[in-house]
């Protein structure tokens, strides 16, 4: 059984920032150019800027020290939980380490942390992800953003930002309004689902189910398939045990378990039970390992 909650790090606040020490088991900007978050964006300087839960901060990492500049002290919490800092990641690398099949992931992975996200945003994010790439799905989300989020100041002046928009002022749009903004065919399903959350839908309810009601009430949703609704249960909802298959995992999974032919429900599911109640994490550095080696171009 891994650890769930066991943090070593040291979190506190000074001058506007939130110092993270002691983060071993946390690369920033892995965690934040995975595929998980679509609104941070490295800087010229090496820092990166970004937007989650209407406030934007900046992030800088040197060695097993993480700042997160431009918060607010009554913040820490928030980003703790953003951040997964509670989460003993040592133990679930020392256990990919210790599998044969998934140590080689471990290199090209280790610190990325799965975020917990604002499930508004996430949902409409994934609805925005289907069958597109990852520096598209963010200028459209920009695009979004600016034309009808909320701006605000970085706490320090140095510029501004956009919100991401709340369910309201989002279903107040049209669906031509949507295509404009790079959105395509997926304009009505956007529309749809910020009606439905408008309309008083809580997709907190989402965390307290097990997965499988959780995953068939996102099923409902126009626009989420079964890729798209793990994702948000992964990335937004606290299932650690969701596993988005994509291309990417497709190819992973047939090179790493299955002697490069596809495999049946049967053993999907049974390495999704190998795997266990933190096979979603496992997941990301299964992906990111596949992406950055190119692993399975050749299947």
């Amino acid at each position: 059984m891994i650890p769930v909650f066991i943090s070593i790090m040291k979190v506190y606040c000074k001058d506007n920032s939130i110092i993270i020490e002691d983060a071993q088991h946390f690369n920033a900007a892995r965690s934040c150019n995975c595929g998980q978050a679509f609104r941070w964006h490295e800087q010229c300087d090496g820092s990166i800027f970004g937007v989650a839960h209407s406030r934007g901060i900046t992030i800088r990492q040197k060695g097993d020290t993480v700042i997160l500049e431009n918060c607010d002290a009554s913040d820490v919490d928030l980003w703790y939980d953003y951040f997964d800092l509670g989460r003993d990641y040592n133990a679930i690398e020392a256990k990919l380490l210790a599998d044969p099949r998934l140590n080689v992931c471990v290199p090209y992975a280790n610190g990325i942390r799965v975020f917990n996200q604002e499930p508004f945003e996430a949902l409409i994010s994934f609805i925005i992800s289907a069958n597109n790439n990852i520096k598209r799905i963010s200028g459209i989300i920009e695009k979004i953003c600016i034309y009808c989020g909320e701006r605000r100041e970085i706490k320090d002046g140095s510029g501004y930002y956009y919100c991401f928009p709340t369910p309201e002022r989002l279903s107040a749009l049209t669906v031509e309004e949507l295509q404009k903004l790079g959105s395509g065919y997926r304009a009505p399903y956007i529309l749809s689902t910020a009606r439905r959350i408008a309309k008083g839908y809580d997709l907190k309810k989402l965390v307290g189910m097990d997965t499988a009601t959780a995953r068939k009430e996102l099923l409902s949703f126009l626009g989420v398939g079964p890729k798209v609704a793990d994702c948000i249960l992964l990335f937004s909802l606290k299932h650690t045990d969701a596993f988005p298959i994509d291309v990417w995992m497709k190819r992973a999974l047939r090179e790493l378990f299955f002697e490069n032919r596809d495999p049946s429900k049967a053993e999907l599911a049974s390495l999704m039970e190998r795997l266990g109640e933190y096979s979603g994490i496992v997941q990301q550095y299964i992906f990111h390992y596949a992406r950055e080696s190119g692993l399975g171009k050749n299947v």
